[in-house]
C-alpha cells in the first residue's frame, strides 16, 4: 500500500509541475547558411543554397527559407559555370523546392570547386568525381526487418563492393504513385492535394541510411533498406545505388544519427559540422550512380 500511496505522491508533483513557457525568438538574430551539394556524375550541378534561422522562425518551406540573389560558381580544369535560380515541383508535397541550377553534365574523374557569395560572405568548398560505379547483382523483398527505429517492411539489395577500402553506398528508388498512396512514416498524414484523382507522378525515395564497406572491402554487400511511401503488389520502381565520396557520406550519416538522437532521448545529441569553408553549414560533395535496375514488388505492404 506504501508503494502506491508513494506513486500517487510522485504524480501529483510531477503534474503540478506544469509549466507552459512561451519563447520569443531573439530580434537581430544573424546566421550563416545551409549549403547541400551533391555533383552527381551525369547529371547537371544542383546547389541547395539556404538561409540559417532561429529555431521558432515559422519560416520553413523551401520557398521562404532559399537564400536568394546569391552567387555560386562551379568550376573545374577549362570550365566555370555560375548557376541561376530555379526549382523543381514537388507533386507529393504540392510545393516549388528552389535550388541554383547549371546545364553542363558533371564529369568522372573530375575535380569541381564551388564558390558562394552571399550577402558580404564568401564560402567554397572542393569535391572529386572518382567514386567507383556501384553493380547491383540482385534485389529481394524484405516484409519484415529491425533497426533502432523499430520494425519495417523494404527492399533486399546485393552489391558488388570493389575492392579499395572506403566506399559508401546510399539507396535511390525512383516509381509512380497517384494521390491516394501515403509516405509510410513521417509523412503518413499528408497526400497530394494538388494531382487529380488517378494521375501518376513521379516521387524518388532516397535512403536515408549511408553504407560503409568497412570490414567487407571487395565483397557481395546485403544491404537492408526501408521504403518511405505505400506500395501495392505489381508496383514497378526503378533502383540505383549511390557510390558517395567520404564528406557527403559522413554529412549523410550525421543527418540520421541526428534523427536518431531526436527519436530516443537516451542517446545523445548530434550536431552537423561544417564542412563548407568559410563556416557555411552543410557540404559539397560528389557521387556515381549504378545502373537503374527494374524493381516490382511481390505483394502489398504489411
Amino acid at each position: 500500500m506504501f508503494k502506491y500511496i508513494k506513486l500517487v505522491i510522485i504524480t501529483v508533483l510531477v503534474i503540478g509541475c506544469e509549466q507552459v513557457v512561451d519563447i520569443s525568438p531573439k530580434s537581430g538574430y544573424t546566421g550563416t547558411v545551409f549549403v547541400e551539394g551533391l555533383l552527381v556524375v551525369g547529371e547537371t550541378p544542383r546547389i541547395y543554397l539556404m538561409e540559417a534561422l532561429p529555431f521558432a522562425s515559422s519560416r520553413v518551406t523551401p520557398q521562404r527559407v532559399f537564400a536568394r540573389g546569391a552567387e555560386v560558381i562551379v568550376s573545374t580544369e577549362g570550365y566555370q559555370e555560375t548557376l541561376l535560380p530555379d526549382s523543381s515541383f514537388n507533386q507529393f508535397r504540392c510545393r516549388w523546392e528552389p535550388y541554383y541550377g547549371g546545364v553542363n553534365e558533371i564529369l568522372f574523374g573530375s575535380t569541381y570547386h564551388l564558390e558562394i557569395n552571399y550577402e558580404g560572405k564568401n564560402y567554397g568548398a572542393s569535391t572529386t568525381t572518382d567514386q567507383s560505379k556501384p553493380t547491383i547483382t540482385s534485389i529481394g523483398y524484405n516484409p519484415e526487418f529491425y533497426d533502432i527505429y523499430g520494425g519495417h517492411d523494404g527492399v533486399n539489395i546485393m552489391l558488388k563492393d570493389p575492392e579499395g577500402s572506403g566506399d559508401f553506398y546510399r539507396f535511390e528508388m525512383n516509381r509512380q504513385i497517384d494521390n491516394s498512396v501515403a509516405h509510410a512514416h513521417i509523412l503518413d498524414v499528408i497526400q497530394s492535394t494538388c494531382t487529380a484523382e488517378g494521375e501518376m507522378f513521379w516521387v524518388k525515395d532516397i535512403g536515408r541510411t549511408v553504407f560503409s564497406d568497412e570490414g567487407n572491402d571487395g565483397q557481395e554487400l546485403d544491404l537492408l533498406v526501408e521504403v518511405s511511401f505505400e506500395y501495392s503488389e505489381g508496383d514497378s520502381t526503378w533502383i540505383t545505388m549511390q557510390s558517395l565520396n567520404e564528406t557527403a557520406a559522413a554529412f549523410y550519416k550525421e543527418l540520421d544519427d541526428q534523427l536518431i538522437s531526436i527519436v530516443n532521448p537516451f542517446v545523445e545529441p548530434v550536431f552537423l559540422e561544417s564542412k563548407i569553408d568559410g563556416g557555411a553549414v552543410g557540404f559539397f560533395g560528389s557521387a556515381v550512380k549504378s545502373d537503374s535496375v527494374l524493381f516490382i514488388y511481390p505483394q502489398d505492404n504489411p
